[in-house]
């Protein structure tokens, strides 16, 4: 056993000795500036083969066109993506805006009629009030209608009219908005019950094109005590609080003629 042993020791004391060799070997092949200047010029050359494979690569036209189809492809999910996130957004933006209140009252055709027989009351009990009131001059032109306050202004181009009677068939935009407004109301109601509610005055340029179609309850009429606080005219009441329960003039002006389908007149002539 002892002589088996010395010889396994002899073996790896030789084996030992030469890994000790082979390291003192690479110490001083490592340290040879000749050995360092071959590593160098190798590096150099596989350098430059790679530089050169990558300009032919780039040179070639079977490359650059599967490049390009794969930055089309990569443009195309891009566009896909944002138009789901656009139109995502975009119906979450109209439910918002078209969400019902709960807490407010749906008013039933029987409702809406007995609304619109108040209004047009108000309106006549008004416009007797005006013509017998004691304070004003006397005129041989009775037979012409009475003008209101504000209603001056110059007449409508032909371009105005066809706009004007395209958004007047829309409905009252705030009651379309919160959902008060049904089909059936707008065969009822029809266009003669809607108001043009100007909001650029009535003498500059595109004025009768800037209108919004509001109701008597949305323009000028105060409603009556049973309905919601939120249907409040625009004239005669608070406008600040009319544009936080409806919005501002211009957007529900650009969601007009979003639904009509026709451009902003005014933005081309600026453009």
């Amino acid at each position: 056993m002892s002589e088996d042993k010395s010889e396994y020791e002899k073996k790896i004391a030789k084996a030992n000795a030469a890994r000790n060799r082979q390291i003192e070997r690479q110490k001083e092949k490592l340290a040879s500036a000749d050995y360092q200047q071959k590593l160098q010029d190798k590096q150099k050359a596989a350098q430059a083969r790679a530089y050169e494979k990558n300009q032919a690569r780039m040179a070639d036209p079977v490359y650059i066109n599967e490049q390009w189809e794969k930055k089309l492809k990569a443009s195309k999910r891009q566009a896909e993506k944002q138009a789901v996130k656009y139109a995502v957004k975009q119906a979450e933006s109209q439910t918002a805006q078209f969400q019902v209140n709960e807490a407010a009252a749906v008013y039933s055709n029987e409702e809406y009629d007995k609304k619109i027989s108040q209004a047009k009351a108000l309106q006549e009990k008004s416009l007797k009030q005006a013509t017998q009131n004691p304070s004003s001059k006397p005129t041989n032109k009775s037979t012409k209608p009475i003008k209101r306050k504000g209603l001056a202004g110059r007449n409508a181009t032909a371009i105005e009219k066809r706009l004007a009677n395209k958004i007047g068939e829309i409905g009252c935009i705030c009651c379309l908005n919160k959902n008060w407004y049904t089909t059936e109301m707008q065969e009822q109601e029809s266009t003669k019950f809607i108001s043009l509610h100007h909001i650029d005055g009535r003498t500059k340029p595109w004025a009768h094109a800037k209108v919004l179609p509001l109701c008597a309850y949305h323009h000028d009429v105060p409603a009556p005590s049973h309905a919601p606080l939120e249907l409040t005219p625009i004239h005669r009441g608070n406008k600040k609080e009319w544009v936080a329960f409806n919005g501002t003039e211009d957007a529900l002006l650009k969601q007009v003629y979003e639904m009509i389908e026709e451009d902003q007149p005014w933005l081309l002539t600026k453009a």
